[in-house]
Protein backbone atom coordinates (compact mmCIF):
# COMPACT_ATOMS: atom_id res chain seq x y z
CA UNK A 1 0.00 0.00 0.00
CA UNK A 2 1.11 3.79 -1.08
CA UNK A 3 2.32 5.59 2.12
CA UNK A 4 -0.03 8.31 2.90
CA UNK A 5 0.56 12.00 2.34
CA UNK A 6 0.13 14.29 5.37
CA UNK A 7 -2.70 16.76 4.01
CA UNK A 8 -3.36 20.19 5.69
CA UNK A 9 -5.71 22.94 5.12
CA UNK A 10 -5.72 26.36 5.17
CA UNK A 11 -7.79 29.32 3.21
CA UNK A 12 -4.31 31.04 2.08
CA UNK A 13 -1.00 30.31 1.28
CA UNK A 14 1.89 32.42 1.09
CA UNK A 15 5.08 31.39 -0.34
CA UNK A 16 7.93 33.65 1.37
CA UNK A 17 8.44 35.56 4.03
CA UNK A 18 9.46 38.81 3.42
CA UNK A 19 7.95 42.43 3.26
CA UNK A 20 5.28 41.27 0.54
CA UNK A 21 4.39 38.08 2.10
CA UNK A 22 4.15 38.82 5.96
CA UNK A 23 1.77 42.01 4.86
CA UNK A 24 -0.28 39.50 2.71
CA UNK A 25 -0.10 37.76 5.60
CA UNK A 26 -1.31 39.34 8.40
CA UNK A 27 -4.12 41.65 6.34
CA UNK A 28 -5.51 37.76 5.19
CA UNK A 29 -5.39 36.83 8.66
CA UNK A 30 -6.90 40.12 10.13
CA UNK A 31 -9.95 39.49 7.65
CA UNK A 32 -10.71 36.22 9.31
CA UNK A 33 -8.59 33.44 6.41
CA UNK A 34 -6.76 30.95 7.87
CA UNK A 35 -3.17 31.74 6.70
CA UNK A 36 0.12 29.76 6.44
CA UNK A 37 3.47 31.25 5.69
CA UNK A 38 6.31 28.90 3.69
CA UNK A 39 9.41 29.95 3.86
CA UNK A 40 12.39 28.15 1.76
CA UNK A 41 15.48 29.24 4.24
CA UNK A 42 15.83 29.28 7.85
CA UNK A 43 15.21 32.95 8.47
CA UNK A 44 12.31 34.73 8.35
CA UNK A 45 12.57 38.57 6.15
CA UNK A 46 14.00 37.78 2.65
CA UNK A 47 16.03 40.68 1.23
CA UNK A 48 13.60 42.92 2.69
CA UNK A 49 15.28 42.29 6.10
CA UNK A 50 18.67 43.32 4.84
CA UNK A 51 17.28 46.36 2.78
CA UNK A 52 17.23 49.87 3.72
CA UNK A 53 13.35 49.57 4.84
CA UNK A 54 12.18 52.56 3.04
CA UNK A 55 8.78 52.61 1.58
CA UNK A 56 7.81 55.25 -1.61
CA UNK A 57 4.36 55.83 -1.12
CA UNK A 58 2.91 59.14 -2.99
CA UNK A 59 0.79 61.46 -0.49
CA UNK A 60 1.57 59.45 2.71
CA UNK A 61 0.04 60.62 5.74
CA UNK A 62 3.43 61.77 7.12
CA UNK A 63 4.33 64.39 4.54
CA UNK A 64 2.05 66.75 6.33
CA UNK A 65 4.11 66.26 9.60
CA UNK A 66 6.82 67.54 7.25
CA UNK A 67 5.29 70.17 5.93
CA UNK A 68 4.84 68.94 2.44
CA UNK A 69 1.54 67.86 0.73
CA UNK A 70 1.11 65.49 -2.41
CA UNK A 71 -1.14 65.06 -5.39
CA UNK A 72 -2.63 62.04 -6.59
CA UNK A 73 -2.39 63.82 -10.01
CA UNK A 74 1.10 65.07 -9.37
CA UNK A 75 2.09 61.27 -8.51
CA UNK A 76 0.51 59.88 -11.64
CA UNK A 77 2.29 62.26 -14.16
CA UNK A 78 5.57 61.75 -12.48
CA UNK A 79 4.92 57.76 -13.01
CA UNK A 80 4.03 58.29 -16.51
CA UNK A 81 7.18 60.98 -17.35
CA UNK A 82 9.46 58.42 -15.45
CA UNK A 83 7.87 55.20 -17.34
CA UNK A 84 7.35 56.47 -20.82
CA UNK A 85 6.11 54.00 -22.91
CA UNK A 86 5.78 51.39 -20.54
CA UNK A 87 3.16 52.91 -18.21
CA UNK A 88 0.82 50.69 -16.63
CA UNK A 89 -1.94 53.44 -15.96
CA UNK A 90 -4.45 50.41 -13.53
CA UNK A 91 -1.45 49.45 -11.86
CA UNK A 92 -0.08 53.18 -11.07
CA UNK A 93 -3.78 54.46 -10.49
CA UNK A 94 -4.65 51.45 -7.95
CA UNK A 95 -0.93 51.79 -6.32
CA UNK A 96 -1.13 55.61 -5.90
CA UNK A 97 -4.65 55.24 -4.14
CA UNK A 98 -3.78 52.19 -1.84
CA UNK A 99 -0.48 52.84 -1.31
CA UNK A 100 -1.80 55.76 2.19
CA UNK A 101 -4.41 53.23 2.60
CA UNK A 102 -1.99 50.19 3.48
CA UNK A 103 0.28 52.51 5.36
CA UNK A 104 -2.84 53.99 7.31
CA UNK A 105 -3.80 49.86 7.94
CA UNK A 106 -0.74 48.89 9.06
CA UNK A 107 0.00 51.77 11.71
CA UNK A 108 -3.54 51.20 13.09
CA UNK A 109 -3.93 47.44 12.90
CA UNK A 110 0.09 46.03 13.44
CA UNK A 111 3.37 46.58 15.34
CA UNK A 112 4.44 48.65 11.72
CA UNK A 113 5.57 52.29 12.29
CA UNK A 114 7.09 54.37 10.02
CA UNK A 115 8.36 58.09 10.08
CA UNK A 116 9.05 60.52 7.26
CA UNK A 117 11.99 62.13 5.59
CA UNK A 118 12.63 64.79 3.69
CA UNK A 119 14.33 62.38 0.66
CA UNK A 120 13.72 63.88 -2.61
CA UNK A 121 12.23 61.86 -5.68
CA UNK A 122 15.21 60.29 -7.36
CA UNK A 123 14.23 62.18 -10.79
CA UNK A 124 13.18 65.42 -9.41
CA UNK A 125 13.80 67.85 -12.84
CA UNK A 126 10.27 65.19 -14.03
CA UNK A 127 6.86 66.93 -13.90
CA UNK A 128 4.93 65.62 -10.74
CA UNK A 129 8.27 65.11 -8.83
CA UNK A 130 8.47 65.54 -5.03
CA UNK A 131 9.85 65.34 -1.64
CA UNK A 132 8.68 63.36 1.02
CA UNK A 133 7.39 60.19 -0.50
CA UNK A 134 9.86 58.26 1.01
CA UNK A 135 8.89 56.58 4.43
CA UNK A 136 11.51 55.36 6.78
CA UNK A 137 10.74 52.73 9.84
CA UNK A 138 11.41 53.29 12.92
CA UNK A 139 13.71 51.45 14.83
CA UNK A 140 12.54 47.94 16.72
CA UNK A 141 13.59 46.33 20.13
CA UNK A 142 14.23 42.54 18.71
CA UNK A 143 13.76 41.49 21.93
CA UNK A 144 9.66 41.70 21.89
CA UNK A 145 10.04 39.15 19.05
CA UNK A 146 10.65 36.45 21.93
CA UNK A 147 12.05 32.93 20.43
CA UNK A 148 11.46 34.47 16.99
CA UNK A 149 14.31 36.71 17.31
CA UNK A 150 17.00 33.90 16.61
CA UNK A 151 14.85 33.28 13.25
CA UNK A 152 14.83 36.53 11.84
CA UNK A 153 17.26 36.92 8.95
CA UNK A 154 20.04 39.40 10.80
CA UNK A 155 21.13 42.50 8.65
CA UNK A 156 24.17 42.68 6.78
CA UNK A 157 27.45 43.63 9.46
CA UNK A 158 29.14 45.36 6.60
CA UNK A 159 26.20 48.06 6.60
CA UNK A 160 26.76 49.05 10.39
CA UNK A 161 29.96 49.24 12.51
CA UNK A 162 31.64 47.04 15.19
CA UNK A 163 31.00 43.46 13.61
CA UNK A 164 26.76 43.99 13.56
CA UNK A 165 25.23 46.88 15.66
CA UNK A 166 22.65 48.40 13.21
CA UNK A 167 23.02 52.22 12.22
CA UNK A 168 19.67 54.06 10.46
CA UNK A 169 18.93 56.80 8.83
CA UNK A 170 18.95 58.93 11.96
CA UNK A 171 21.85 57.84 13.71
CA UNK A 172 24.07 58.72 10.14
CA UNK A 173 24.78 61.71 11.20
CA UNK A 174 25.12 61.43 14.90
CA UNK A 175 28.00 58.50 14.18
CA UNK A 176 29.71 60.74 11.35
CA UNK A 177 29.70 64.03 13.77
CA UNK A 178 30.68 61.57 16.85
CA UNK A 179 34.58 64.01 16.89
CA UNK A 180 33.32 67.18 16.37
CA UNK A 181 29.50 67.86 18.37
CA UNK A 182 29.25 66.63 22.25
CA UNK A 183 25.14 65.94 21.69
CA UNK A 184 26.40 63.46 18.86
CA UNK A 185 29.37 62.09 20.76
CA UNK A 186 26.75 61.07 23.64
CA UNK A 187 24.09 59.79 21.02
CA UNK A 188 26.88 57.25 19.69
CA UNK A 189 28.15 56.47 22.73
CA UNK A 190 24.86 55.18 24.65
CA UNK A 191 24.05 53.46 21.26
CA UNK A 192 27.34 51.79 21.33
CA UNK A 193 27.13 50.92 24.77
CA UNK A 194 23.90 48.95 23.96
CA UNK A 195 25.12 47.29 21.31
CA UNK A 196 27.92 45.61 23.41
CA UNK A 197 26.11 44.97 26.41
CA UNK A 198 23.35 43.02 23.71
CA UNK A 199 26.52 41.26 22.24
CA UNK A 200 27.04 39.86 25.40
CA UNK A 201 23.40 38.95 26.81
CA UNK A 202 22.58 37.84 22.99
CA UNK A 203 25.03 37.57 20.52
CA UNK A 204 23.88 40.04 18.36
CA UNK A 205 21.96 43.65 18.31
CA UNK A 206 18.88 43.77 19.61
CA UNK A 207 18.46 47.42 18.37
CA UNK A 208 16.75 46.37 14.91
CA UNK A 209 16.66 49.62 12.21
CA UNK A 210 15.76 49.92 9.06
CA UNK A 211 14.59 46.44 6.71
CA UNK A 212 15.48 44.25 9.50
CA UNK A 213 13.20 46.70 12.14
CA UNK A 214 10.42 46.35 9.09
CA UNK A 215 10.67 42.67 9.16
CA UNK A 216 10.50 42.30 12.61
CA UNK A 217 7.53 44.43 13.06
CA UNK A 218 6.01 42.03 10.40
CA UNK A 219 6.79 39.18 12.36
CA UNK A 220 5.51 40.35 15.60
CA UNK A 221 2.36 40.99 13.58
CA UNK A 222 1.91 38.32 12.34
CA UNK A 223 2.41 35.97 15.21
CA UNK A 224 -0.34 38.13 16.75
CA UNK A 225 -2.46 37.49 13.50
CA UNK A 226 -2.37 34.01 14.13
CA UNK A 227 -0.83 33.56 11.00
CA UNK A 228 1.17 30.40 11.19
CA UNK A 229 5.12 30.79 10.18
CA UNK A 230 7.08 27.86 8.88
CA UNK A 231 10.49 27.89 7.88
CA UNK A 232 12.86 25.58 6.28
CA UNK A 233 10.17 24.72 4.11
CA UNK A 234 10.34 24.24 0.58
CA UNK A 235 7.51 24.39 -2.39
CA UNK A 236 7.83 20.93 -4.66
CA UNK A 237 4.48 22.64 -6.75
CA UNK A 238 1.12 23.97 -6.90
CA UNK A 239 -1.85 22.07 -6.73
CA UNK A 240 -4.27 22.84 -9.93
CA UNK A 241 -7.88 21.38 -10.19
CA UNK A 242 -9.61 21.84 -13.33
CA UNK A 243 -7.46 25.51 -14.15
CA UNK A 244 -7.65 26.74 -10.19
CA UNK A 245 -4.32 27.21 -8.16
CA UNK A 246 -6.07 24.95 -5.04
CA UNK A 247 -2.80 24.32 -3.18
CA UNK A 248 0.95 23.76 -3.02
CA UNK A 249 2.92 20.79 -2.19
CA UNK A 250 5.91 21.35 0.54
CA UNK A 251 8.69 19.54 1.23
CA UNK A 252 9.08 20.05 5.20
CA UNK A 253 11.39 18.04 7.80
CA UNK A 254 12.46 15.54 4.13
CA UNK A 255 8.25 14.99 3.96
CA UNK A 256 6.15 16.11 1.57
CA UNK A 257 3.26 17.84 2.87
CA UNK A 258 -0.01 18.42 0.69
CA UNK A 259 -1.33 21.83 1.44
CA UNK A 260 -4.97 22.54 0.35
CA UNK A 261 -5.26 26.41 -0.11
CA UNK A 262 -9.17 27.17 -0.27
CA UNK A 263 -9.19 30.35 -0.85
CA UNK A 264 -5.62 31.40 -2.60
CA UNK A 265 -1.98 30.61 -3.12
CA UNK A 266 0.61 34.32 -2.88
CA UNK A 267 3.70 33.78 -4.45
CA UNK A 268 6.18 36.08 -2.42
CA UNK A 269 9.73 34.76 -2.48
CA UNK A 270 11.76 36.97 -3.70
CA UNK A 271 12.74 36.80 -7.27
CA UNK A 272 15.68 35.38 -8.48
CA UNK A 273 18.47 37.54 -7.74
CA UNK A 274 20.72 34.26 -6.35
CA UNK A 275 19.91 32.25 -9.34
CA UNK A 276 23.04 32.71 -11.66
CA UNK A 277 21.46 30.80 -14.94
CA UNK A 278 18.45 33.52 -14.48
CA UNK A 279 20.86 36.84 -13.64
CA UNK A 280 22.88 36.17 -17.13
CA UNK A 281 19.39 35.76 -18.85
CA UNK A 282 18.03 39.09 -17.81
CA UNK A 283 20.60 41.24 -16.11
CA UNK A 284 23.29 43.05 -17.90
CA UNK A 285 27.03 42.43 -16.58
CA UNK A 286 25.47 39.88 -14.05
CA UNK A 287 29.20 37.66 -14.17
CA UNK A 288 31.23 41.07 -13.69
CA UNK A 289 29.49 42.32 -10.75
CA UNK A 290 27.57 40.99 -7.11
CA UNK A 291 24.22 40.39 -6.27
CA UNK A 292 23.30 41.36 -2.21
CA UNK A 293 20.53 38.93 -2.35
CA UNK A 294 20.07 35.98 0.03
CA UNK A 295 20.69 32.50 -1.58
CA UNK A 296 17.15 31.40 -1.57
CA UNK A 297 16.27 33.58 -4.16
CA UNK A 298 16.45 31.90 -6.63
CA UNK A 299 13.50 32.45 -8.64
CA UNK A 300 11.21 29.22 -7.56
CA UNK A 301 7.95 31.66 -7.41
CA UNK A 302 8.52 32.15 -10.85
CA UNK A 303 9.29 29.41 -11.94
CA UNK A 304 5.52 28.21 -10.38
CA UNK A 305 3.29 30.60 -11.72
CA UNK A 306 4.89 30.02 -15.35
CA UNK A 307 3.91 26.33 -15.55
CA UNK A 308 0.16 27.31 -14.55
CA UNK A 309 0.40 29.38 -17.48
CA UNK A 310 1.69 32.92 -15.80
CA UNK A 311 3.98 34.92 -18.29
CA UNK A 312 7.24 35.77 -17.03
CA UNK A 313 7.98 39.31 -18.18
CA UNK A 314 11.64 39.58 -19.09
CA UNK A 315 11.72 43.39 -21.03
CA UNK A 316 11.61 46.30 -18.59
CA UNK A 317 13.10 49.90 -18.44
CA UNK A 318 15.80 48.07 -16.00
CA UNK A 319 15.61 43.80 -14.30
CA UNK A 320 16.86 45.10 -11.27
CA UNK A 321 17.73 47.75 -9.00
CA UNK A 322 20.55 48.69 -9.44
CA UNK A 323 23.47 49.98 -7.15
CA UNK A 324 27.42 50.51 -7.40
CA UNK A 325 29.60 47.67 -5.21
CA UNK A 326 33.42 47.07 -4.02
CA UNK A 327 34.21 43.41 -2.15
CA UNK A 328 36.52 42.12 -0.35
CA UNK A 329 37.24 38.68 0.66
CA UNK A 330 37.62 38.63 4.96
CA UNK A 331 40.05 36.69 7.19
CA UNK A 332 38.31 34.00 7.08
CA UNK A 333 37.80 33.27 2.88
CA UNK A 334 34.07 35.23 3.14
CA UNK A 335 33.48 37.34 0.53
CA UNK A 336 31.92 40.78 2.04
CA UNK A 337 30.14 43.50 -0.52
CA UNK A 338 29.48 46.42 0.63
CA UNK A 339 27.10 48.66 -1.49
CA UNK A 340 27.68 52.71 -2.30
CA UNK A 341 23.75 53.80 -1.60
CA UNK A 342 25.40 56.69 0.53
CA UNK A 343 27.96 58.63 2.54
CA UNK A 344 30.93 58.01 0.36
CA UNK A 345 30.88 59.02 -3.00
CA UNK A 346 28.16 61.73 -3.22
CA UNK A 347 30.47 63.66 -0.23
CA UNK A 348 32.89 66.67 -0.96
CA UNK A 349 36.33 65.16 -1.56
CA UNK A 350 35.61 62.49 -3.68
CA UNK A 351 35.48 61.04 -7.58
CA UNK A 352 34.94 58.31 -9.45
CA UNK A 353 36.57 57.38 -12.96
CA UNK A 354 36.46 54.37 -15.28
CA UNK A 355 39.69 52.60 -16.54
CA UNK A 356 40.82 55.18 -18.54
CA UNK A 357 40.88 57.42 -15.91
CA UNK A 358 38.00 59.87 -16.76
CA UNK A 359 34.80 60.79 -14.99
CA UNK A 360 31.94 59.15 -16.40
CA UNK A 361 28.48 60.21 -14.19
CA UNK A 362 27.26 62.52 -11.79
CA UNK A 363 28.97 60.78 -8.56
CA UNK A 364 26.14 61.94 -6.58
CA UNK A 365 23.43 60.27 -8.42
CA UNK A 366 21.17 57.90 -7.27
CA UNK A 367 22.27 54.34 -7.15
CA UNK A 368 20.10 53.24 -9.99
CA UNK A 369 21.25 56.11 -12.42
CA UNK A 370 24.70 55.37 -11.61
CA UNK A 371 24.84 51.89 -12.78
CA UNK A 372 22.79 52.56 -15.46
CA UNK A 373 26.00 55.24 -16.66
CA UNK A 374 27.90 51.93 -16.38
CA UNK A 375 25.86 49.68 -17.91
CA UNK A 376 25.43 51.54 -20.86
CA UNK A 377 29.53 52.48 -21.42
CA UNK A 378 30.27 49.19 -20.86
CA UNK A 379 32.26 49.69 -17.33
CA UNK A 380 32.79 46.62 -15.39
CA UNK A 381 34.90 48.05 -13.34
CA UNK A 382 35.24 51.99 -11.76
CA UNK A 383 37.35 53.73 -9.17
CA UNK A 384 36.05 55.58 -6.15
CA UNK A 385 39.17 58.29 -5.25
CA UNK A 386 39.18 60.20 -1.90
CA UNK A 387 41.15 62.31 0.01
CA UNK A 388 42.45 61.16 3.61
CA UNK A 389 40.39 64.21 5.15
CA UNK A 390 37.05 62.84 3.30
CA UNK A 391 37.94 59.68 4.08
CA UNK A 392 38.34 60.12 8.06
CA UNK A 393 34.84 62.43 7.81
CA UNK A 394 32.53 60.57 6.00
CA UNK A 395 33.48 57.26 4.95
CA UNK A 396 34.88 55.26 2.15
CA UNK A 397 32.96 51.91 1.71
CA UNK A 398 33.45 49.19 4.28
CA UNK A 399 36.58 52.14 5.78
CA UNK A 400 34.48 53.80 8.47
CA UNK A 401 35.10 57.24 9.07
CA UNK A 402 37.17 58.33 12.53
CA UNK A 403 37.76 57.76 14.81
CA UNK A 404 37.27 54.02 13.70
CA UNK A 405 40.49 52.55 12.07
CA UNK A 406 41.08 51.82 8.62
CA UNK A 407 44.42 49.78 8.35
CA UNK A 408 42.84 46.48 8.04
CA UNK A 409 41.64 47.53 4.77
CA UNK A 410 44.78 48.93 3.62
CA UNK A 411 46.62 45.75 4.79
CA UNK A 412 43.93 43.28 2.96
CA UNK A 413 44.03 45.58 -0.21
CA UNK A 414 40.56 46.78 -0.46
CA UNK A 415 41.53 50.35 -0.03
CA UNK A 416 44.63 51.04 -2.05
CA UNK A 417 46.59 54.41 -1.22
CA UNK A 418 49.34 56.66 -2.34
CA UNK A 419 50.97 60.23 -1.24
CA UNK A 420 50.21 61.62 -5.16
CA UNK A 421 47.58 61.12 -7.82
CA UNK A 422 50.26 60.37 -10.26
CA UNK A 423 51.30 57.71 -7.72
CA UNK A 424 47.78 55.91 -7.17
CA UNK A 425 47.39 56.08 -11.18
CA UNK A 426 50.45 53.77 -10.99
CA UNK A 427 49.13 51.24 -8.34
CA UNK A 428 45.54 51.40 -9.97
CA UNK A 429 46.80 50.88 -13.58
CA UNK A 430 45.46 54.09 -14.78
CA UNK A 431 47.22 56.34 -17.27
CA UNK A 432 48.85 58.86 -14.89
CA UNK A 433 48.48 61.82 -16.96
CA UNK A 434 44.76 61.05 -17.65
CA UNK A 435 43.98 61.02 -14.11
CA UNK A 436 45.80 63.66 -12.97
CA UNK A 437 44.21 66.05 -15.70
CA UNK A 438 41.03 64.80 -14.62
CA UNK A 439 41.23 65.55 -10.89
CA UNK A 440 42.45 68.83 -11.85
CA UNK A 441 39.57 70.15 -14.03
CA UNK A 442 37.50 68.35 -11.09
CA UNK A 443 39.40 70.69 -8.61
CA UNK A 444 38.86 74.20 -10.67
CA UNK A 445 34.89 72.73 -11.11
CA UNK A 446 34.90 72.36 -6.55
CA UNK A 447 36.69 75.69 -6.05
CA UNK A 448 33.61 77.01 -8.63
CA UNK A 449 31.12 74.90 -7.01
CA UNK A 450 29.94 74.15 -10.62
CA UNK A 451 30.58 70.97 -11.65
CA UNK A 452 30.54 71.38 -15.90
CA UNK A 453 30.69 68.05 -16.90
CA UNK A 454 27.96 66.04 -15.63
CA UNK A 455 26.14 68.86 -12.50
CA UNK A 456 27.18 67.32 -9.41
CA UNK A 457 25.32 69.19 -6.64
CA UNK A 458 22.86 71.21 -8.56
CA UNK A 459 20.03 68.72 -8.98
CA UNK A 460 17.93 68.11 -5.57
CA UNK A 461 19.39 64.45 -5.20
CA UNK A 462 23.03 64.58 -5.12
CA UNK A 463 22.99 68.41 -3.25
CA UNK A 464 21.12 66.49 -0.14
CA UNK A 465 23.33 63.83 -0.56
CA UNK A 466 26.14 65.95 0.06
CA UNK A 467 27.43 67.83 3.12
CA UNK A 468 25.45 70.92 4.20
CA UNK A 469 28.32 72.46 5.66
CA UNK A 470 30.50 72.51 2.52
CA UNK A 471 30.64 75.67 0.41
CA UNK A 472 30.18 76.51 -2.21
CA UNK A 473 28.54 73.20 -3.58
CA UNK A 474 27.54 70.53 -0.68
CA UNK A 475 28.74 67.69 -2.92
CA UNK A 476 31.97 69.18 -4.64
CA UNK A 477 35.23 69.22 -2.98
CA UNK A 478 38.84 69.52 -4.47
CA UNK A 479 41.00 66.52 -4.34
CA UNK A 480 44.63 68.11 -3.46
CA UNK A 481 46.31 67.30 -0.45
CA UNK A 482 47.57 63.65 0.08
CA UNK A 483 47.59 60.62 0.93
CA UNK A 484 44.92 59.14 -1.80
CA UNK A 485 42.50 56.28 -1.31
CA UNK A 486 40.50 54.19 -4.02
CA UNK A 487 38.34 51.39 -3.84
CA UNK A 488 37.24 48.85 -6.72
CA UNK A 489 33.55 49.60 -7.95
CA UNK A 490 31.83 46.98 -9.78
CA UNK A 491 27.86 47.09 -11.14
CA UNK A 492 25.95 44.82 -9.08
CA UNK A 493 22.49 44.72 -7.63
CA UNK A 494 20.04 44.44 -4.54
CA UNK A 495 17.26 43.01 -5.49
CA UNK A 496 15.68 41.41 -9.50
CA UNK A 497 12.91 43.41 -11.15
CA UNK A 498 11.25 41.34 -13.62
CA UNK A 499 8.60 38.85 -12.85
CA UNK A 500 5.00 36.94 -13.70
CA UNK A 501 2.61 39.67 -15.00
CA UNK A 502 -0.53 40.53 -13.00
CA UNK A 503 -3.01 42.46 -12.98
CA UNK A 504 -4.04 45.52 -10.40
CA UNK A 505 -5.20 43.38 -7.83
CA UNK A 506 -1.93 41.59 -8.08
CA UNK A 507 -3.40 38.23 -9.74
CA UNK A 508 -1.53 36.24 -12.00
CA UNK A 509 -2.06 36.40 -15.74
CA UNK A 510 -2.04 34.71 -18.63
CA UNK A 511 -0.89 35.48 -22.16
CA UNK A 512 -4.32 36.09 -23.73
CA UNK A 513 -5.04 38.06 -20.38
CA UNK A 514 -7.42 36.16 -18.47
CA UNK A 515 -6.53 35.59 -14.62
CA UNK A 516 -5.13 32.34 -13.02
CA UNK A 517 -7.89 31.80 -10.80
CA UNK A 518 -6.28 31.15 -6.40
CA UNK A 519 -3.01 32.82 -7.73
CA UNK A 520 -1.30 35.95 -6.83
CA UNK A 521 2.07 37.19 -6.91
CA UNK A 522 3.41 40.31 -5.43
CA UNK A 523 7.03 41.74 -4.58
CA UNK A 524 9.97 40.72 -6.81
CA UNK A 525 7.83 37.32 -8.03
CA UNK A 526 5.57 40.09 -9.56
CA UNK A 527 6.75 42.44 -12.38
CA UNK A 528 6.77 45.35 -11.18
CA UNK A 529 3.98 48.13 -11.49
CA UNK A 530 6.95 50.67 -12.44
CA UNK A 531 8.36 48.28 -15.08
CA UNK A 532 11.67 48.94 -14.14
CA UNK A 533 11.86 52.42 -13.63
CA UNK A 534 12.71 53.72 -10.31
CA UNK A 535 11.18 56.90 -9.09
CA UNK A 536 12.90 56.88 -5.50
CA UNK A 537 14.08 55.46 -2.57
CA UNK A 538 12.21 52.34 -1.74
CA UNK A 539 10.30 52.22 -5.01
CA UNK A 540 10.46 48.52 -4.39
CA UNK A 541 9.17 47.81 -1.30
CA UNK A 542 6.37 50.78 -1.70
CA UNK A 543 4.49 48.93 -4.32
CA UNK A 544 5.67 45.43 -2.90
CA UNK A 545 2.97 45.90 0.48
CA UNK A 546 0.87 47.64 -1.41
CA UNK A 547 0.21 45.07 -3.73
CA UNK A 548 0.23 42.41 -0.77
CA UNK A 549 -2.34 44.27 1.03
CA UNK A 550 -4.47 45.09 -2.06
CA UNK A 551 -4.27 40.98 -2.72
CA UNK A 552 -5.38 40.19 0.69
CA UNK A 553 -8.23 42.25 0.16
CA UNK A 554 -9.68 41.01 -2.97
CA UNK A 555 -8.97 37.37 -1.34
CA UNK A 556 -11.36 38.25 1.70
CA UNK A 557 -13.69 40.50 -0.62
CA UNK A 558 -14.32 37.54 -2.89
CA UNK A 559 -14.22 35.04 -0.37
CA UNK A 560 -15.77 36.31 2.69
CA UNK A 561 -15.37 34.07 5.93
CA UNK A 562 -16.02 34.78 9.47
CA UNK A 563 -13.23 35.58 11.62
CA UNK A 564 -14.27 32.86 14.11
CA UNK A 565 -13.94 29.88 11.81
CA UNK A 566 -10.60 31.22 10.56
CA UNK A 567 -8.51 28.50 12.04
CA UNK A 568 -6.51 25.74 9.72
CA UNK A 569 -8.38 22.66 9.79
CA UNK A 570 -6.19 19.90 11.22
CA UNK A 571 -3.54 17.75 9.99
CA UNK A 572 -5.14 14.60 8.28
CA UNK A 573 -3.93 12.06 5.44
CA UNK A 574 -4.63 10.95 1.87
CA UNK A 575 -3.09 8.23 0.54
CA UNK A 576 -0.40 8.85 -2.44
CA UNK A 577 -1.08 8.20 -5.64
Amino acid sequence: MAEAIPVRDYDVVVVGSGAGGLTAAIVAAQQGLATLVAEKTEYFGGTSAISGGGLWIPGNDHMAGLGLSDSREDAIRYLSAITGNYFDQPKAEAFVRAGPEMVRYLEDRTEVRFMGGLIPDYEAALPGASTGRTLLTQSFDGKALGPDFEHLRPALDQLGVFGGMQIGFEDAGHFMAVLRSPKSFFYSAGKFLRYAWDRIRYGRATRLVNGNALVARLLLSARRAGVELWRETGVAGLINESGRIAGVRLTRGGETIEVRARRAVILASGGYGANQHMRRENMPMADAGWSLQPTGNCGDGIRLGEREGGVFIRENIDNGIWAPMSSMLDADGRRVIFSHIMLDRHRPGFIVVDGTGKRFVNEGASYQAFCKAMHARGIERAWLIGTHAAIRKHSMGLAKAAPLPIGRYLANGYLKKADTITALADVLGLPAATLTATVGTFNHYADSGVDADFHRGEDVYSSVQGDPANKPNPSLGPLRDGPFYAIELRPGELSSLNGLETDARAQVIRQDGSVIDGLYAVGVDANPAFRGAYPGGGASLGPTMTFAYLAARHIAAQHPVDAAAGAAAPLRERPAA
